[in-house]
């Protein structure tokens, strides 16, 4: 029983530790500062803790809460996720410019009158 005593003081001991090291890795909420923050603003990364504290952090900051997908990204911090988003902002890029080609309103007109 001794063993079987041990693994669960071991199992117990290391589910502290993930508790503890969560809500060390979390920060309080930016806005009203009470609560734990579950969210981050993807345009100037202020932690949230819920909708009313999202919706005054873009009343009182005049954040819009868009990412900047033209960011600059260091190399190191370069990775999958960035590729991506990189490739996705150039393949609507694509498609913004051919709907503007095939938008009869934008398009001029193609005679001359030489």
């Amino acid at each position: 029983m001794s063993t079987m005593e041990g693994q669960i003081d071991n199992y117990c001991l290391k589910e502290e530790q993930k508790v503890t090291k969560r809500k060390i890795s979390l920060s309080s909420c930016g806005v009203c500062g009470s609560e734990e923050a579950k969210y981050r603003c993807p345009a100037c990364f202020t932690h949230t803790c819920g909708l009313l504290c999202v919706k005054k952090h873009k009343d009182d900051s005049g954040c819009s809460g868009v990412r900047n997908k033209t960011a600059f990204v260091t190399l190191s911090h370069f990775d999958e996720m960035a590729l991506l988003s990189d490739y996705r902002f150039l393949e609507d890029t694509g498609r913004f410019a051919d709907g503007a080609t095939r938008d009869d309103l934008i398009q001029a007109p193609r005679t001359t009158l030489k």
